[in-house]
């Protein structure tokens, strides 16, 4: 019974650890890609939201790729291990 409340408890505790994980990006930051293989490696983006999406599991990064047309504009929390944050002035439109 002992190593059943342990085994519990331990599980308890690492799902709220994993629950409350903030993101590492805010709505106006501006990003782009450190890993080579991204499609827009050399561009930038700009973060609109982390939220909930229909359709999407967990919370996901709302990106706007100002100088680039991607694909996909819905990215998962994983998108942190890839990217880095750069000055925001990188992300404004050029005309």
């Amino acid at each position: 019974m002992k190593n059943k409340y342990i085994c519990f408890l331990i599980l308890v505790i690492s799902f709220g650890a994993t629950a409350n994980e903030k993101p590492n990006y805010t709505r106006g930051d501006c990003i782009t890609p450190i890993d080579q293989k991204f499609s827009w490696f050399g561009k930038t983006a700009k973060v609109e939201a982390y939220s909930s999406i229909d359709g999407f599991s967990g919370k996901n990064y709302i990106l706007l790729f100002n100088n680039y047309q991607s694909n996909s504009v819905i990215f998962s929390k994983s998108i942190e291990v890839s990217t880095k944050k750069v000055d925001k002035s990188l992300c404004e439109i050029n005309t």
